[in-house]
C-alpha cells in the first residue's frame, strides 16, 4: 500500500509558513529500522518494544517507534557545550531559525526560541504525536539552569538536538510511514525530500540482519568507586536525611565498560550491533539508539520522563522500586509480592510523585495536577518495578521548553527536595553524570513532546576516527533514612545486569 499525501496545516494561523507541510508515504510493511539506522551518518532511533506478557498500561507507552534521519536538506543542529549554545543551520532552514551562530544563552531559553520559530505542523499519522521536529538528548547537568549543581558534562555536549525533516514511524501493529518536510519556498530541498520518500518505499522488511549471537564471554566493567565507598556514601546520605537536609537522595555511580574488540559484525556500526543485541534480550518502552557526532547512546530505559500532547496534557510516569526477576515462577511471584508490599519502596515512590506534582504545578493550570496511578507493579524481562502516573493540563500556548525545564532533571534521578538532594549527590559522586540521568526524545512540530529518563544506558564517546575514548554505564538508587547500605549496593548491581549482560560484561566494584 502506497499512501501518497501532503498534509497541510489545519490551522494556518499557527504556522510561520503556511506553505510548509509534511509529505507522507505509507510503507508496504514494517521496515528494518536497524538497517536504516546503519546506513546514515547521525541518527536518533526512539525504539519502543515490550516483552511478552507486559502490562496493558505499558503497551500504551510503547505504541510508536521513530527513526529520525539527520541529513535532510532542512536539518539543523542545536547543541549546548561549555555553557554556550551552538546552532548549525541548513541553508534551506534559514528563514525559520536564522543564521548559524554561537551564543551565551541558557540551553532552555535557546530551545524555547527554536521551538517558537519551528513551523507548527499537524500530526501526520493518527495516534503518532511525532510530526518531525527536534530530536536528541538533554543531559543531566542542564539541571544547573533550574537550581541544580553548577557543573557541565566532561566529554560531550550538555544537550544535542537535531531538527529533522526525514523520519520513519512505526506503530504498535507494525504499520509504518515515511515522513518528509516540504516547503513551497524551498523547491530544491523539497524535491530532495520527495525523492527520499520514494527511496523509503523500498526499505527492506524487518529482519535481524545486523543481530549477532548472544553468549559473549563476561569481562569486568570496573566501578568508578569501590563497593565500600558506595556504601559509605549511602551512610552519608542517611546522615544528611537525619539532619533534615533531604528526604531522599538519588545516589549514583558509573562503571567503565570494556571496548568492542572481536565483538562486532564487519562493515556495520559496532555500537549499533551491540544495541540490537540489547533490544533482542530486553524489550522496553523507551529504548533508544543515538549516533550524534562523537557520541553513541544505547538506552534500554523503561521510564517516561514527560509526555505532552499537542493540546497540552502532561503525563509523568516515575519509577522508584525495583526487584530483579528470578527464573522460578513461584519464587518470582514472591519477589513481585515483596516489592508490592515494601513500605520502603512505596515511600521512595510517593516522595518522587509529590516532587513531580510540585514540578508540574509550576507551569500547569491550577487544580489540574492529579495522581492517576500510585505504586503499581509492572513486570519486564529482567525486573519488577513500581510505577506511578501524574498528569496535568497546560494553559493554552504554554512553552514546552519551560515545562520541561521546570521538571528537569527527572525527579526519579534527583531525590527530594530536588535542589538540596542534587547538591548532596553531586558532592558525593564528584563527577558529572552527562547523558545519564537526563532525557532522550523529541519536541515535535505538532507541539507534542515525549521524553524518557536516561537509565540503563550505555554511553560511548569516540574520536573522529571512531576509536573508543570511553564507555560508561551509570547506575544508582534512592537513599532514604530506612536504606541499608549493602542493599543499596546490591540494587546498583541489579540495575546494571540487563545492559552489561547484553554486551558481555559484568559489574566489578
Amino acid at each position: 500500500m502506497d499512501d501518497r499525501r501532503d498534509l497541510t496545516h489545519d490551522h494556518p494561523d499557527l504556522a510561520l509558513d503556511p506553505g510548509t507541510r509534511i509529505a507522507v508515504r505509507r510503507l508496504a510493511g514494517e521496515p528494518d529500522l536497524g538497517l536504516l539506522a546503519d546506513g546514515v551518518a547521525d541518527v536518533v532511533w526512539l525504539d519502543s518494544g515490550l516483552p511478552d506478557g507486559a502490562p496493558a498500561v505499558a503497551a500504551e507507552r510503547a505504541a510508536w517507534s521513530v527513526l529520525a534521519v539527520t541529513d535532510g536538506p532542512f536539518a539543523t543542529r542545536f547543541r549546548h557545550e561549555r555553557r554556550r549554545a551552538v546552532l548549525d543551520v541548513a541553508p534551506a532552514a534559514l528563514a525559520w531559525f536564522g543564521p548559524s551562530r554561537t551564543t551565551d544563552g541558557p540551553a532552555f531559553a535557546v530551545l524555547d526560541d527554536l521551538l517558537t520559530r519551528t513551523p507548527r505542523l499537524p500530526e501526520p499519522v493518527a495516534g503518532c504525536g511525532f510530526a518531525l521536529g527536534w530530536v536528541g538528548f538533554l543531559g543531566y547537568e542542564l539541571g544547573r539552569e533550574s537550581g541544580g549543581p553548577d557543573r557541565t558534562a566532561s566529554d560531550h555536549p550538555d544537550a544535542d538536538l537535531r531538527f529533522v525533516d526525514r523520519a520513519v514511524v512505526v506503530g504498535p501493529d507494525g504499520a509504518a510511514w515515511a515522513l518528509a518536510l516540504v516547503a513551497d519556498a524551498e523547491p530544491d530541498a523539497s524535491a530532495a525530500n520527495r525523492a527520499w520518500l520514494e527511496e523509503a518505499t523500498l526499505l527492506p522488511a524487518r529482519a535481524d540482519v545486523l543481530d549477532v549471537p548472544p553468549g559473549l564471554p563476561a569481562v569486568p566493567a570496573q566501578g568508578r568507586v569501590t563497593r565500600a565507598a558506595y556504601e559509605a556514601a549511602v551512610e552519608t546520605c542517611r546522615g544528611e536525611i537525619r539532619e533534615g537536609n533531604a528526604f531522599q537522595v538519588c545516589l549514583t555511580t558509573a562503571f567503565a565498560v570494556p571496548g568492542l574488540e572481536a565483538r562486532v559484525v564487519p562493515g556495520t556500526d559496532p555500537h549499533l550491533v551491540e544495541y540490537l543485541r540489547l533490544r533482542a534480550a530486553d524489550p522496553v518502552p523507551f529504548g533508544a539508539y543515538l549516533r550524534l557526532g562523537t557520541l553513541r547512546v544505547a538506552s534500554r530505559s523503561p521510564e517516561r520522563f514527560l509526555r505532552i500532547t499537542a493540546d497540552g496534557v502532561v503525563t509523568a510516569e516515575p519509577i522508584k522500586g525495583t526487584r530483579r526477576r528470578v527464573a522460578d515462577p513461584v519464587a518470582d511471584a514472591v519477589v513481585r509480592a515483596d516489592l508490592e508490599a515494601s513500605a520502603k519502596d512505596r515511600a521512595e515512590n510517593v516522595m518522587i510523585v509529590d516532587l513531580l506534582r510540585n514540578d508540574l504545578l509550576r507551569t500547569a493550570v491550577p487544580g489540574s495536577v492529579h495522581v492517576d496511578r500510585l505504586c503499581a507493579v509492572e513486570t519486564y524481562t529482567s525486573v519488577h518495578q513500581l510505577v506511578s502516573t501524574v498528569s496535568a493540563v497546560l494553559p493554552a500556548g504554554a512553552s514546552r521548553a519551560a515545562t520541561v525545564r521546570a521538571a528537569f532533571p527527572p525527579g526519579s534521578m534527583t531525590g527530594a527536595p530536588k535542589s538540596s538532594a542534587t547538591r548532596i549527590a553531586d558532592r558525593l559522586e564528584g563527577a558529572p553524570r552527562g547523558v545519564y540521568s537526563g532525557a532522550v526524545g523529541y519536541f515535535s512540530a505538532s507541539g507534542a513532546v515525549d521524553l524518557s529518563v536516561v537509565i540503563r544506558t550505555l554511553v560511548t564517546v569516540v574520536d573522529e576516527d571512531g576509536r573508543v575514548l570511553g564507555r560508561t554505564l551509570g547506575a544508582g538508587g534512592a537513599v532514604t533514612w530506612s536504606s541499608d547500605p549493602a542493599d543499596e549496593a546490591d540494587e546498583v548491581e541489579t540495575k546494571t545486569r540487563s545492559v552489561l549482560g547484553g554486551v558481555g560484561a559484568v559489574a566489578r566494584w
